[in-house]
This record gives structure tokens, C-alpha cells and sequence, in this order.
């Protein structure tokens, strides 16, 4: 993994430890990706979502094979002050 993705999932990570307080989930799960960005430059959408999933397994799930349906959005997603990523996760 490259020192500037690692360093970003490494951030993730504590972000989602800060967040999340109860054991990882076990179920069968549904996920809504929001992702808001800085600026309206073009990105690949499977460049975002990915580290994101890897850096909340075994915090919010045991393992992303859990995930069945996933929606990612980035359809209007720009905010200069408060660039973040949202994620509503729902059992299924």
C-alpha cells in the first residue's frame, strides 16, 4: 500500500474507532456511501470506497464479505469546508 493511502486508512481507522462503540456487526449488511469532496475535480468512484471498507472491517463488521447491497453517491457531493465520507449501514 502506498505511504499516502496507508497514512488515509491509518486515519480511518482511528475515525472509526472514535465513532463506533459497540461490537462488530454479524449480519448481512446494506451500505449508502456518501462521499463529499473539496472540489468538483473528476474521480473514479472504486477509487474512494474501497479503503473505506477495509479500514472499518473487524470495527463495525467482522468482514466486508457481509456486505451484500452497497450504494455509493457522489452525485453533488461538494463541500470546500467539510470534505468527509457518510456511511448508513442497515442489516439485512
Amino acid at each position: 500500500m502506498k505511504p499516502v493511502a496507508k497514512a488515509m486508512k491509518d486515519s480511518y481507522i482511528i475515525q472509526a474507532k472514535n465513532q463506533y462503540k459497540v461490537p462488530p456487526l454479524n449480519d448481512l449488511l446494506s451500505i449508502y456511501i456518501r462521499l463529499y469532496f473539496k472540489d468538483k475535480r473528476v474521480r473514479d468512484v472504486d477509487n474512494w470506497h474501497k479503503i473505506s471498507l477495509d479500514s472499518l472491517t473487524g470495527i463495525v463488521w467482522n468482514d466486508d464479505s457481509q456486505i451484500r447491497l452497497a450504494t455509493i453517491d457522489m452525485v453533488n457531493c461538494y463541500d470546500k469546508d467539510s470534505p468527509r465520507i457518510e456511511i448508513i449501514i442497515e442489516k439485512i
